[in-house]
């Protein structure tokens, strides 16, 4: 189990222990969600959501964290899939799934914290990332 500590917030091991009908919803009610991230593409339930997870749980290429605030509400995901520990290179994602916390530097904290962790701990060099064309609030937290 992986932990990591940001200013605001807890970064840990997704498991299906944190499926559940709002962490569904970031994929089934939110369209802003919907259009960005693949796995939300089509129309999801509980079992598919809880098979997503447990197939990310054990995979050696793979870092899955929940983003947790600091009273414990799951509100988003991290995900660095694949890391090639030859090539010292990782392809990240990240979604936050709590509307409300949009826009408030999550992401940013977030996506330094673990960038920190894989560098220390594995020696990453590189991370990679694909990101829509028109999702300029995502775009404009890459750059910094």
């Amino acid at each position: 189990m992986v932990i990591i500590y940001t200013k605001r917030f807890q970064l840990k091991s997704l498991t299906i222990n944190n499926v559940n009908e709002k962490y569904l919803s970031w994929y089934n009610s939110n369209a802003e969600s919907k259009k960005f991230i693949s796995f939300a593409q089509d129309k999801k339930n509980l079992d598919e959501l809880v098979q997503y997870v447990k197939g990310k749980e054990n995979k050696k290429d793979t870092l899955f964290l929940g983003i947790f605030c600091s009273y414990g509400i799951h509100i988003g995901n991290i995900k660095y899939e694949p890391i090639n520990f030859d090539k010292k290179t990782a392809v990240m994602g990240i979604l936050i799934g709590e509307v409300h916390w949009r826009g408030k530097g999550v992401a940013y904290e977030v996506i330094n914290a673990v960038n920190e962790y894989l560098k220390t701990n594995f020696d990453i060099k590189f991370i990679y990332l694909g990101v829509d064309k028109t999702n300029d609030s995502a775009i404009s937290v890459y750059k910094k």
